[in-house]
């Protein structure tokens, strides 16, 4: 017989989830119990099974177990902790070891020392000498001692003998106080020179010797000052000092010169916004007793300068007026006003300035013979009024390397001093080789530039240029006085072993005042005689084979041209000068 078996097809079942009963699953794991223990049995591709019933899949019912944990209500007590500290003794040793103080590296102070000597020798027979004595460092004095001789007795073609000479003594001393310096000098100043600015061909009757041409200018005097040196700013700063000097010549005149200055200032506070305010006052008493062969003069100047100044932020001003009481027989009194600003546009690199001032100068025998030696010993001396002067122009660097100052200057001068040839030699008649001084009145105007160049201590430039403008009232020309000034200065520094420098100088022309007689009338008619700008070229070198001992190399007018300072008196041509400096 054969068995029918009965397969319940898959598709007979929900498809949808369902959940057997645990009567289902029981069976389901008997069953699996019996086929496991039934052996030997097999079952044939014709046997049936049949399932008496379809399955059916249920769920229980679900129940919530409502509980809900609770602290036990009890009363926690805060354990007590009992200890004591351990009395023991960490023993230990330690050794230190000492730490060395730091040491800062400064610059080392340079070795000084006590003389220095500069000779040479050089053509047109110039013999030169330059001593100095100096003590060395102190913190209570200091004393030194300059000597100087440099001479030349060459001659110039077709020229008068040319010989000057010029020495130098002076003693200096300081004396530091513990709020005071006390400083002085003592000096011998000699200037000799010869009127040369004629030519002997055109005067073949005259047998003029050297000592006939000659002027000599011999001064002596000192200086004294007394100021202080105070830290704090709440102190009165003052000084006080006095010059004097005794001035005369070969032909018997004489000038003696006394200057008496006296100051004090003091740092105020006047404004809460300034940084630095200043207000102070200077006297001064500048006097001239002069004497020469036919007549005696004596002027002096009183000055009362008080003035004050404000700094604050980028900004700088100085108000005051100066008093000055002019005396030569009469009393007379000139007020200037004094003002300056001075705004920094941009920190260090642009700064401008502007302000109005006047002042009184006197022109005595002294200043006159310096800036013209060839002067005549009896000159009309006249003070110089400068009534009104503005000025302004901007400041500051263009660069690390490069500064700059670009200023103008307008002003009106009573009596300014210009020298013209003396038509009245005292030498001979005719010669004109002397400059008497006369007087203008002259609106004045001056254009300045200065670049100055600077690489560390290696090399150093500096260049100048200054454009001169005059206005006379009377006089055809500015006499003696050029348009345009220019010079170029210039210092290389190679390895500390070899130094060069080098200088330029150029200036346009300008006229001298001559007299010549007119062909119909006889009459002396006055001439603006040209002279030729120059050009000056020097060059310098020094070789320091060690510290102490160089040789040096001077060479002058490089260029060769026989220019004039003044009208017919041409300078040496090419020249030069070597020696050497020894410290010791």
């Amino acid at each position: 017989m054969t068995k029918k078996k009965e397969i319940l097809n898959k598709d007979r079942f929900d498809s949808h989830f369902y959940m057997p009963d645990i009567t289902v699953i029981l069976f389901a794991v008997f069953a699996l119990f019996v086929s496991q223990s039934v052996t030997g049995q097999e079952v044939s591709d014709n046997d049936e099974i049949t399932v008496v019933a379809p399955y059916q899949p249920s769920v229980e019912d679900a129940f919530k177990i409502n509980i809900s944990p609770q602290i036990p209500d009890e009363n926690l007590e805060k354990p007590s902790f009992d200890y004591k500290p351990l009395n023991k003794t960490f023993q230990y040793t330690s050794e230190l070891e000492p730490i060395e103080a730091a040491k800062i590296q400064g610059e080392s102070i340079s070795k000084l020392y006590k003389n220095y000597i500069r000779a040479g020798i050089g053509n047109y027979a110039t013999p030169y000498i330059e001593f100095f004595a100096n003590k060395l460092r102190s913190k209570k004095n200091a004393f030194g001692v300059h000597i100087k001789h440099l001479s030349s007795s060459g001659k110039i073609k077709d020229y008068g003998f040319p010989g000057n000479s010029n020495t130098v003594v002076k003693l200096s001393g300081k004396k530091f106080f513990n709020k005071h310096t006390l400083s002085s000098d003592v000096f011998y100043d000699r200037k000799g020179v010869h009127f040369y600015g004629y030519k002997p061909s055109d005067y073949p009757e005259l047998d003029l010797t050297k000592k006939e041409i000659k002027q000599v200018f011999q001064s002596v005097g000192f200086t004294t000052l007394l100021e202080s040196n105070y830290t704090t700013d709440s102190k009165v700063h003052h000084y006080i000092g006095l010059d004097y000097a005794y001035l005369f010549d070969k032909y018997k005149t004489s000038e003696h010169h006394i200057d008496f200055k006296f100051g004090i200032n003091r740092n105020m506070e006047f404004f809460k916004f300034s940084e630095t305010e200043k207000l102070g006052i200077d006297v001064e008493t500048d006097y001239y007793l002069y004497k020469d062969t036919l007549s005696i003069y004596n002027s002096g100047i009183i000055k009362i300068v008080p003035y004050y100044t404000l700094a604050f932020d980028q900004y700088f001003f100085k108000v005051g007026f100066n008093t000055s009481i002019q005396n030569n027989g009469s009393t007379k009194v000139h007020v200037y006003p004094i003002v300056r600003a001075e705004v920094k546009v941009v920190e260090n690199y642009l700064i401008t300035y502007a302000g109005i001032a006047g002042e009184l100068n006197q022109n005595s025998f002294a200043s006159l013979s310096n800036e013209n030696p060839y002067i005549i010993s009896t000159p009309d001396k006249r003070f110089t009024n400068n009534n009104f002067s503005q000025y302004g122009g901007v400041k500051g660097r263009i660069s690390k390397y490069l500064d700059y100052n670009l200023s103008f200057v307008n002003s009106t001068m009573e009596d300014m001093a210009f020298f013209v040839n003396d038509t009245n030699s005292a030498i001979a008649p005719g010669l004109d080789n002397q400059f008497s001084v006369i007087y203008d009145r002259v609106k004045y105007s001056r254009i300045l530039a200065e670049f100055g160049f600077h690489h560390s201590d290696k090399l150093n430039l500096m260049l100048r240029g200054k454009y001169n403008s005059y206005f006379m009232d009377n006089e055809d020309q500015a006499w003696h006085k050029p348009k345009l000034e220019i010079s170029l200065h210039a210092d290389y520094n190679l390895q500390e072993k070899i130094l060069i420098r080098a200088e330029l100088f150029t200036r346009s022309k300008m006229f001298a005042k001559l007299y010549e007689p007119d062909a119909a009338t006889g009459d002396l008619m006055v001439v603006s005689e040209e002279i030729k700008g120059m050009t000056d070229l020097n060059l310098g070198f020094e070789y320091r084979y060690s510290k102490v001992l160089s040789g040096f190399l001077n060479l002058n007018n490089i260029l060769g041209q026989r220019y004039y300072q003044w009208y017919n008196y041409p300078s040496y041509r090419f020249n030069l000068l070597l020696g050497i400096t020894y410290s010791f």
